[in-house]
C-alpha cells in the first residue's frame, strides 16, 4: 500500500496539480484508520500515513491536530422546506408543556398579533397536557380574538381554537375527510383537534409566506444542516414551488449539499394536483448538486395518541374518533400501478410508513413494481418503521428497498410516551426494530425527521442508536434490544446512505477516487464512552475540498 501511494504521489501529473494534504489526525477509512490524505481538484486522491502522504512536492499542508476525520454524513428524511415555511410557528413551546404552560405561551404571543391575525405555533404532546382538556375552550380562554393552530410534536395533528374553526368553516355536521379526523366531543362537536388531513381544512385559511422570504430561511436551514456535518440528505416533502427555490440557490452557488427532493404526492392529505406536471418538469429544476428525482407517498401517520398509524393489530388504548387499527391512507389498487410508473420512469419512492400495517403495504406496492419491471429500478426507501412485522423484515433486501430509522425519535423522547400509551407490550419492546433490519440484510440508513425532533443533530442519532437511552444515559430505555454498534450506526449515515442515493461510487467513504466530502470532529467518537457522543462538535464540514463551515469562523 505504501509502495502504491508513493508512486501515486510522485507522479508528474499527481505533482503537477494544486493538492492539499491533511496529516496529523485520525481518519476513519474502510481499510482501518489512517493518519493523512491528499486531495486535488475537488476528489481523494490518495489516503495513508503520515510519512508517504507528505511527500507530495508543492502541496499545501493542513495540520489536523490528531483530530478526527469522517465521511460526509447524510440525513435521510429531513424537512428544511417545511423549517423554512414556519411549519411549527412562529410561537414555540416547549414538547413538554401542559396546558397551563401553552396558556401563557399562547398569551404572550397573542399581544405581538393584531386583532384577527393568524397565530401558529408548536410543538404539544398530548401526554403531557393533563391539567386542562384539550378543547377550543382551553385555548379561546387566550386567544378569542385571533385564530390559533398548534402543530402537534409528530407534525401530523393540529389544535385549533374556536376562531380558527370557525374561518375554516367546521362544524358539528362537518363529515372527516377522506384520510383525516376531526376529534369530536360526546355530544359530536369538533375538539378543536384535527388528525391528518383534516388539518388541512384549517391551515389551508392561513396567509402563505412570501417566497423571497422563505428562500433566506431555506438558506439558514441549509447553513444548519452543515453545521453538523450534513453534506447529504433528501428533502422529504417538496412541491414545485420548493424545487423552484432550491434550483435558485443551487444557482447562486449557495447550496452546497447533495440533495435529492422528493415531490409529495400529497401535503396535509390534500393531493397535489400539480404532480404529474411537476415530475414532467424534473429537467428544468435539476442541477449538479440537486436532483428532484424522488416521490413522497403517506402510507398512513402516527401510532401516538392519535391512532392514525396504519398497524396489523388493534390499537391498546381507545380513541374513539379513528379506526381501531389506524389509517392506511392509500389504496393498493389505486398506489400500485402508479408506483410501477414511477418506477420505470427511474424515481425512487420514499413512503411514511410508522405501523407495520403500512410498513407492508408500502412493500407490497414495491413488490408490484418489481414485478411489472424487474428488480433493476432505483432503490425505494420505506421511511419511519416505527413498528415492523418480522414476517416483512427479509423483504427489503429481496426487493432492492431501504429501510430508514428515525434515530433521534427513539431515545426516551415525549413522543414515546404516547406511542407506549397507544400500543403497550409486547409490541413496544420492538420499537424502532434497526438491529432486526441488519440482521436481516437490509440496507440500513438514517433520517431526523427534523423539523419533527428540535434539531438535526445526527450525533444525538448515532449515541442513542447504541444506547437506547437519553443523551449522556439514562435509567429509561426505549427498545433497549434494538440497540446497535458504533459502525453500524456510522455506517447509516455515511455508506449505506451514499449507496440508497446512487453515489457509493463518489461518497459516504474516505478513499482515492472519491469525492472529497469529509467532516472534521473534535472526538473521536470509538474513544469515549458511547454516552458521550451527543457532545461531538463538527469543527469543519468539507465538500468537494471546499471549506462549506468553519466553526472558528461561525461565531458558534
Amino acid at each position: 500500500m505504501a509502495i502504491l501511494i508513493a508512486a501515486c504521489l510522485a507522479s508528474p501529473a499527481f505533482a503537477a496539480s494544486p493538492t492539499t494534504i491533511y496529516y496529523n489526525g485520525q481518519v476513519y477509512t474502510p481499510g482501518g484508520w489512517q493518519t493523512a490524505f491528499a486531495v486535488r481538484d475537488g476528489r481523494i486522491v490518495a489516503v495513508g500515513n503520515d510519512a508517504d502522504i507528505r511527500k507530495t512536492p508543492g502541496a499545501h499542508a493542513v495540520d489536523l491536530g490528531k483530530r478526527t476525520v469522517l465521511p460526509g454524513l447524510f440525513d435521510m428524511h429531513v424537512h428544511p422546506t417545511l423549517d423554512a415555511r414556519g411549519y411549527t410557528g412562529s410561537c414555540k413551546l416547549p414538547q413538554e408543556a401542559g396546558a397551563k404552560q401553552i396558556q401563557e405561551s399562547i398569551a404572550a404571543c397573542v399581544k405581538t398579533k393584531a386583532p384577527g391575525e393568524w397565530l401558529t405555533g408548536g410543538q404539544w404532546q398530548a401526554s403531557s397536557i393533563t391539567d386542562e382538556p384539550m378543547n377550543t375552550q382551553t385555548l379561546d380562554a387566550v386567544s378569542p380574538n385571533n385564530p390559533v393552530t398548534l402543530v402537534d410534536i409528530s407534525g401530523h395533528s393540529i389544535w385549533a381554537n374556536s376562531k380558527a374553526l370557525a374561518v375554516a368553516g367546521i362544524t358539528k355536521d362537518t363529515p372527516n375527510p377522506e384520510g383525516g379526523i376531526i376529534e369530536r366531543d360526546a355530544g359530536g362537536n369538533p375538539t378543536g383537534l384535527l388528525r391528518e388531513s383534516a388539518s388541512e381544512l384549517v391551515t389551508r385559511h392561513i396567509p402563505p409566506q412570501p417566497v423571497e422570504e422563505t428562500k433566506r430561511l431555506l438558506g439558514k436551514s441549509l447553513d444548519l444542516l452543515l453545521s453538523y456535518g450534513i453534506t447529504g440528505f433528501v428533502e422529504a416533502v417538496a412541491m414545485r414551488e420548493d424545487l423552484a427555490i432550491y434550483a435558485d440557490l443551487a444557482d447562486k452557488g449557495a447550496l452546497k449539499q447533495h440533495v435529492q427532493a422528493c415531490i409529495a404526492t400529497s401535503m396535509a392529505g390534500h393531493g397535489n394536483s400539480e404532480l404529474d406536471a411537476t415530475i414532467a418538469d424534473i429537467p428544468k429544476y435539476t442541477r449538479e448538486r440537486f436532483k428532484p428525482t424522488c416521490v413522497k407517498v403517506f402510507a398512513d401517520g402516527v401510532p401516538t395518541d392519535s391512532h392514525t398509524g396504519a398497524m396489523l393489530q388493534a390499537y391498546q388504548a381507545g380513541q374513539p374518533n379513528a379506526p381501531a387499527k389506524g389509517l392506511l391512507l392509500f389504496d393498493p389498487e389505486t398506489l400500485n400501478p402508479q408506483m410501477a410508473k414511477w418506477d420505470k420512469l427511474g424515481l425512487t419512492v420514499l413512503f411514511h410508513a410508522a405501523g407495520d400495517w403500512a410498513v407492508r403495504a408500502s412493500l407490497d406496492a414495491v413488490a408490484f413494481a418489481r414485478q411489472q419491471n424487474g428488480n433493476t429500478g432505483p432503490m425505494h426507501q420505506v421511511g419511519h418503521l416505527t413498528f415492523v412485522d418480522p414476517a416483512d423484515l427479509p423483504r427489503a433486501k429481496a426487493l432492492n428497498a431501504a429501510f430508514e430509522y428515525s434515530p433521534y425519535l427513539w431515545d426516551p423522547q415525549p413522543i414515546s410516551d404516547d406511542i407506549t400509551k397507544a400500543v403497550g407490550e409486547p409490541r413496544i419492546s420492538r420499537v424502532w426494530p434497526i438491529k432486526d433490519g441488519f440482521d436481516a440484510g437490509a440496507l440500513v440508513i438514517a433520517g431526523s425527521d427534523w423539523i419533527v425532533v428540535p434539531a438535526p443533530d445526527p450525533w444525538l442519532g448515532i449515541e442513542t442508536a447504541m444506547t437506547r437511552q437519553n443523551p449522556g444515559g439514562s435509567t429509561r430505555t426505549f427498545g433497549a434490544g434494538q440497540a446497535i454498534t458504533l459502525d453500524q450506526a456510522i455506517r447509516m449515515f455515511t455508506i449505506n446512505a451514499a449507496t440508497r442515493l446512487g453515489l457509493d461510487k463518489e461518497l459516504g467513504t474516505i478513499e482515492a477516487g472519491k469525492r472529497a466530502d469529509f467532516i472534521v470532529i473534535d472526538k473521536n467518537p470509538f474513544r469515549i464512552p458511547a454516552t458521550d457522543i451527543h457532545t461531538i462538535k463538527v469543527q469543519k464540514t468539507y465538500i468537494d475540498g471546499e471549506v462549506v463551515f468553519d466553526r472558528g469562523t461561525s461565531g458558534e
